[in-house]
């Protein structure tokens, strides 16, 4: 990927990242700011190597459901310039010819997927689109902590809406403008506290 290249290219995490906190695309995209690295962090990373090996022998969606797998990738590098993205989709399974992305996460279940999470998801789900040629209909957020899995429909309007956040986030970086900061209750857990308070 060339420079160029990476100046209009988003990393799909962004948008997981917006929908968290609009000012962590500030610090990441104009000041240039890296997320500390924490042991969960690390843990996950470690976690994330062992469920790769075992994507490799599933043969049912997930490990979890009777769908036979006809063909799976792990780790699927993508990028998108019609999208203006990229990343690297944690699994796509098909079945019978249409695609289902699962997105793992090393933390554990919410009641509901955090919507960040499905955003994320689905923007991964129109990567794999294109870059598969193979229609994607479904998503799954797995939780890996406790492993519990949330499917869900790849809609229009999930489409619309990450292709919305896309527009946001490139707003930001070009206008080089802080966003207000979120709801203050996420403060306590996120990385860039210290930095946010100092400005």
């Amino acid at each position: 990927m060339s420079d160029d290249e990476d100046i209009r290219l988003i990393p799909v995490t962004w948008i997981k990242q917006y929908h968290f906190c609009p000012r962590i695309i500030y610090y990441l995209g104009v000041l240039g700011f890296t997320e500390r690295i924490t042991e969960s962090m690390i843990e996950g990373g470690e976690f994330h190597s062992g469920e790769e090996r075992k994507i490799q022998r599933r043969k049912t969606l997930a490990g979890e459901r009777r769908e036979k797998i006809k063909a799976s990738w792990s780790k699927l590098h993508v990028v998108s310039k019609r999208l203006g993205l990229y990343g690297t989709v944690d699994e796509v399974a098909d079945i019978g010819g249409v695609l289902v992305v699962i997105e793992n996460k090393f933390m554990k279940p919410p009641i509901k997927p955090h919507p960040g999470h499905v955003y994320q998801a689905v923007a991964y789900a129109m990567l794999a689109e294109e870059a598969l040629h193979k229609p994607v209909r479904r998503v799954m957020v797995r939780y890996l902590r406790d492993g519990k899995s949330f499917e869900i429909p790849v809609t229009e309007e999930l489409r619309r809406h990450v292709l919305w956040t896309i527009s946001k986030i490139k707003s930001i970086v070009e206008g080089e403008k802080i966003p207000r900061e979120a709801d203050q209750k996420k403060c306590r857990n996120c990385g860039y506290r210290k930095i946010c308070k100092g400005i």
